[in-house]
């Protein structure tokens, strides 16, 4: 149980960095055309602007260049929002994190208890961790 419950642990912390490091990647590249979007659209709004002094009336052109010329275009519209890679829930490896011939389990489990000092225990040995997959 230790073993699977410490390789799937270890399996979500890679997916986990690996799917944040994509999202920053992503929102770098979103970012870049975000600023490109927005140039683009000032830059055809002013077009237009210009393209109706052309076809006006020689009367309005040059009142028409004059707003051209102070023409302030939003781009608020083409805002983009970046979130925040969320809080990960984590791995608890807790029930594991003491285990037989563990230094902390052989406190606990013998050094701690009042008959120690009068019968102390062989070196522990511990239990083999290779695993076995059985397919069914």
């Amino acid at each position: 149980y230790r073993s699977q419950l410490m390789s799937a642990c270890s399996l979500y912390d890679k997916c986990r960095t690996s799917a944040a490091a994509e999202q920053q990647e992503v929102q770098a590249k979103v970012q870049v055309a975000e600023t490109s979007r927005k140039s683009q659209h000032v830059a055809a709004s002013h077009i237009e602007c210009h393209l109706a002094v052309l076809i006006a009336s020689p009367e309005q052109q040059r009142a028409l260049l004059a707003e051209c010329s102070s023409l302030l275009v939003s781009t608020s519209h083409l805002n983009m929002t970046y979130h925040a890679v969320p809080a990960g829930s984590g791995c608890d490896a807790s029930p594991v994190a003491t285990f037989p011939c563990h230094e902390l389990w052989l406190q606990k489990q013998y050094e701690d208890e009042g008959w120690y000092k009068d019968a102390p225990v062989d070196t522990c040995t511990p239990c083999d961790t290779t695993t076995t997959t059985t397919t069914t």
